[in-house]
């Protein structure tokens, strides 16, 4: 029989109840965050190759008519893709991916108001048969780094020959002597060398934010599924001071999006522990040419013209 709560039920009972209720909705939960993985297809049936730029990154070296891109893992991607032909119009389009880890499909379609993407075809990966090297695509790994084409045109020119002729001839008792100088000019000779190379992380390198050219305050931010399983545990703990200290401590560690900031600053309770967090996440932050977007967060007046204060005299 369940044993009733009363008022005179002792405190470290109903604290020790609903700490086992919360581990299990947040157990309940836990397959909201997990990592999802995607392979991604592009193909055409038509004639024209194309290039694919996944979030403003370019994903492969050469334009192709059948690129696989293994290893996405954001829920939302922005496709760009760029055709051989310069008279075809780029396309871009948003990407929403399915709730499981997938391989999804979309073929690049030739349409009466031009070339179009298109899904085509959605399978969980757990139901695809042993991968196996398909003819004439292209497979690559997801990259955040731009893979670059450089080709490298080299020409030689070697002198030319002038070679003399002559020639005797006798006509009619008449001994005639022709000379023929034949000039065989410059050879102009025309080396061509395509090098691919992708680009490493070094200290001057950072992630491409499609749209986005201000300043940047930290090089790769948070992916969206660590940060929403970071968010989670953040809103877990009941008082604010724990918020705080979780949220600094994630911060720390990271580097995130002003949007992200937003979020965590958001999910605070107090008005002096906002505008503290959004103070602290200033130096941790990607894109802080949209810095202002955090004090969306907070309530009062005052409190954005401290952070904005605090911004103008923050040092690196």
């Amino acid at each position: 029989m369940a044993r009733l709560l009363t008022s005179t039920t002792p405190k470290s009972i109903i604290m020790k109840k609903n700490t086992f209720t919360l581990f299990l909705i947040l157990l309940g939960f836990a397959p909201l965050f997990a990592q999802n993985t995607y392979d991604l297809v592009f193909f055409t049936e038509e004639t024209e190759p194309f290039t694919v730029s996944i979030n403003g990154v370019q994903q492969h070296a050469q334009p192709e008519t059948n690129v696989r891109v293994n290893g996405f893992i954001q829920p939302i991607l922005k496709l760009n893709v760029d055709f051989n032909n310069p008279n075809i119009p780029s396309i871009s389009k948003n990407l929403y991916m399915p709730e499981g880890s997938a391989e999804v499909t979309y073929q690049v379609k030739k349409t009466k108001r031009g070339y179009k993407v298109r899904g085509y075809s959605m399978v969980p990966l757990a139901q695809l048969p042993p991968r196996r090297d398909v003819v004439g695509q292209q497979t690559v790994i997801y990259t955040t780094t731009p893979v670059v084409t450089q080709t490298t045109t080299t020409t030689t020119t070697s002198g030319g020959n002038n070679d003399n002729i002559n020639v005797n001839m006798n006509v009619g008792g008449v001994d005639m002597g022709i000379s023929v100088d034949v000039n065989m000019g410059d050879e102009e000779v025309v080396y061509q060398e395509t090098t691919t190379t992708t680009t490493t992380t070094t200290a001057g390198s950072h992630y491409i934010m499609e749209g986005y050219d201000g300043s940047i305050g930290c090089p790769w931010p948070m992916t969206y599924q660590d940060f929403e399983e970071a968010r989670a545990t953040i809103l877990s703990k009941t008082f604010d001071d724990t918020r705080l200290s979780l949220a600094k401590q994630i911060i720390q560690s990271n580097c995130m999006f002003s949007d992200q900031i937003k979020d965590l600053v958001a999910a605070m309770e107090f008005e002096d522990t906002k505008l503290e967090l959004a103070k602290f996440a200033y130096g941790y932050t990607y894109d802080i040419g949209n810095y202002f977007k955090v004090s969306q967060a907070l309530e009062f007046e005052f409190s954005v013209d401290e952070l904005n204060e605090y911004i103008a005299n923050f040092r690196w």
